[in-house]
């Protein structure tokens, strides 16, 4: 581990945004009001009930909670000597807001940079159960690859289980007979413990990635959410897997209801419904947001479901991210519009600034009947990992990881907590307002206990995980220092640190309500293309692939260093303090040292190994590996390629993960992409002569990078 304390410029403990966002081009035509426009790739609706998967496509619907309101949009031209006075432009969302110099919120402390020999792994959430009669917890850790369990009447671990290195144990089940289940995230795998014994009894293969599990009762079976999109049932007694079934990928939480089971999606925050026959019967999609108070009026839609659960009584409860669809304006390098995604010096007229993020918290309900109720803007909570109910169904508690719980003041709205409690109908929608502006601040909502109010506000660390007793008391995980907390008591779990500088920066409140992780959850990406004035749609790109020493940045290349990139998004849009030149380098670092998701071995191998050949077959210079070659399979180079101009050559690692694709996320499947409207044809690498079936070869390839 090496540390060197260095003079930092922190608020919140600062964070440093990395979207893949393009800035403005020059652009004199100027629009007023909100933009219609394409939203994010896919577009999810509503339709108020559980739909077939058939007539998905054709149920709009939308929660809007007040009128929205119009604001001036400008596209402004050439910005190369800046902005004088009054030249500022009109902002969506921020009237009369100015493109200035930086940095001047942010407050200086002494801090050590520290750079962990092996970097911790991205935040999950979600890692803590209390079993059955309130005496024992089990946490998972995944920075340490333990599971520990916890008395809860002596306060005290009784048990230490060390994992395989890389494990990166997640979520956490019981079954009837009193055994635990841990999904291995990293280790492809579920070991079962038994906690009165503290040691492991089995470990069982299952899947490449798997994430969300579930007991069913009924029928003695575990299921397995898997990122690759396999659902896999075994025994929980022990032994094989007893069915196996593909559905769409990135999978994330399984919910037990009745003879049928409800997934989850993490990016697209998609519900599907598979029944006992093993089909989707439905797939359910939480509806569009508007209101005047959270940005003015413009449009979000769900994404990034951190955490779904059953909710006592029958139905689920999501806690998920919302991002704006209709356009933002920014500036372009060197003179942004500073606050543009929140936080910014100037409100709406009236409001609180806290509701003026590109990103904010919701909690989502959807009922027995299929009723969906969805929950009102949480702003300046960023990074909602985990969700728990209470068991009489009245409460639940978020635990906000961006959040971390040492009350820096926040540029906008003072201390911010980490751990939130509500009545669960003010949280979803119920008897609420359309925004919560001070959500952040406050630790309980609507007439929440004193009990809970007091536990929340007491936190201190980087809350991860969150879950109730029977009785009532709540408990709350902390990754950094690694402790739990039992109501007003605390146990320690580890006094191994994990600190890591480029880690916390990653996900730590920039002040504005937004971490670097809230648009590139667990260190990749959030699905999403951003509606950007004059540039248009630029869809996230993954980090997940070594960005380091593959400058410039961003979909047009106009970052042209990480220095750039940090001063234009993280201080100016984000609404951050500088970071010193050690801080950034840290964040490089620790994305670089983050391990890729797995994969499911190719069924068909010969497929591969044709598609490989295509994918490298000598020409005049127009073959795949003419740029997309070497470690990360990228040239870094700015090439126009038919799709609208020169861009990025983007990284093909790991692309079977990151869907949809294109610089404007044209492209739903890898198959799309070779649709010259969206791929823009044979001066995209000359495929046209290619058979349907030696295109599938192709994509069988690309799937494996």
């Amino acid at each position: 581990m090496m540390t060197r304390p260095r003079l930092t410029a922190v608020s919140t403990a600062g964070a440093l945004c990395l979207a893949a966002l393009a800035a403005t081009s020059g652009c004199s035509q100027a629009t007023v009001g909100n933009s219609s426009g394409p939203t994010s790739v896919p577009a999810p609706a509503s339709t108020g009930t559980d739909t077939p998967p058939a007539a998905a496509a054709q149920a709009p619907g939308s929660s809007t909670a007040d009128a929205p309101t119009s604001h001036g949009v400008t596209c402004f031209g050439d910005l190369s000597g800046g902005l004088g006075a009054g030249q500022a432009p009109s902002v969506p969302g921020f009237p009369g807001m100015s493109v200035i110099g930086f940095g001047a919120q942010a407050s200086s402390f002494i801090a050590p940079t520290t750079v962990l020999s092996k970097a911790p792994p991205a935040i999950s959430g979600g890692t803590l159960m209390v079993l059955p009669g309130d005496l024992v917890a089990v946490a998972a850790d995944p920075d340490r690859d333990q599971v520990y369990v916890v008395d809860l009447y002596d306060l005290q671990v009784t048990a230490t289980i060390a994992l395989l290195p890389g494990d990166e144990p997640g979520r956490v089940i019981a079954d009837a007979a009193g055994r635990v289940e841990v999904a291995l995230r990293g280790g492809g795998a579920i070991v079962t413990i038994d906690p009165v014994a503290g040691t492991i009894l089995q470990r069982r293969e299952v899947c490449a990635a798997p994430r969300g599990l579930a007991y069913d009762a009924k029928s003695d079976l575990i299921h397995v959410a898997c990122a690759g999109g396999e659902l896999v049932s075994l025994p929980a007694v022990g032994g094989n897997a007893v069915r196996r079934l593909q559905l769409d990928p990135d999978l994330r939480d399984v919910v037990v209801e009745g003879d049928h089971l409800r997934v989850s999606r993490f990016r697209s925050a998609e519900i599907l419904t598979v029944d006992a026959n093993g089909a989707v019967s439905a797939r359910t999609r939480l509806g569009a947001f508007r209101s005047a108070n959270a940005r003015g009026g413009q449009s979000f839609t769900p994404a990034v479901a951190w955490r779904m659960v059953g909710v006592p009584g029958g139905g689920l409860a999501m806690v998920h991210q919302r991002g704006v669809d209709d356009e933002i304006q920014r500036g372009q390098p060197g003179h942004v519009v500073v606050g543009s995604y929140g936080g910014g010096a100037m409100p709406f007229p009236g409001k609180s600034r806290g509701c003026d993020g590109v990103v904010h918290s919701a909690i989502s309900r959807v009922k027995l009947d299929g009723s969906i109720s969805n929950g009102p803007a949480l702003p300046d909570v960023p990074l909602p990992v985990d969700l728990a109910v209470s068991a009489d169904g009245q409460h639940v508690a978020i635990v906000s990881a961006g959040n971390d719980g040492t009350q820096f003041p926040s540029i906008t709205t003072g201390p911010v907590m980490g751990v939130h409690v509500s009545d669960i109908d003010m949280a979803t929608g119920g008897t609420s307002t359309s925004c919560i502006p001070d959500a952040g601040p406050m630790d309980c909502w609507g007439t929440t206990s004193m009990e809970y109010c007091g536990t929340a506000q007491s936190m201190r660390g980087q809350g991860i995980a969150v879950a109730f007793t029977k009785s009532g008391t709540l408990l709350v995980q902390s990754r950094e220092p690694a402790l739990l907390k039992v109501g007003g008591q605390r146990v320690t779990l580890s006094d191994d640190s994990r600190r890591d500088t480029g880690h916390s920066l990653f996900h730590v409140n920039a002040g504005a309500g937004l971490a670097c992780a809230s648009c590139h959850p667990e260190g990749s990406d959030d699905g999403r293309a951003w509606n950007f004035t004059c540039t248009g749609l630029r869809r996230t790109q993954s980090l997940q692939t070594g960005i380091r020493g593959t400058e410039p940045f961003h979909w047009d290349g106009d970052e042209r260093d990480f220095s750039q990139l940090a001063r234009d998004v993280f201080t100016g849009r984000m609404s951050g303090p500088e970071l010193m030149a050690d801080q950034t380098d840290a964040v490089l670092t620790w994305l670089d040292g983050q391990p890729r998701v797995k994969r499911t071995a190719p069924a068909d191998p010969a497929a591969v190994g044709r598609g490989q050949a295509i994918f490298n077959r000598p020409t005049d210079g127009t073959s795949c590996a003419t740029c997309h070659a070497g470690p990360g399979m990228t040239n870094s180079k700015t090439v126009d390629v038919g799709t609208g101009g020169a861009l990025q050559v983007p990284s093909l690692v790991g692309l079977a993960n990151h869907p949809p694709y294109m610089h404007n996320g044209c492209a739903a499947t890898l198959l799309d992409r070779f649709n010259p409207a969206c791929g823009g044809g044979d001066k995209h690498g000359v495929t046209s002569p290619l058979a349907a079936s030696e295109l599938a070869d192709l994509v069988s390839y690309l799937q494996t990078l």
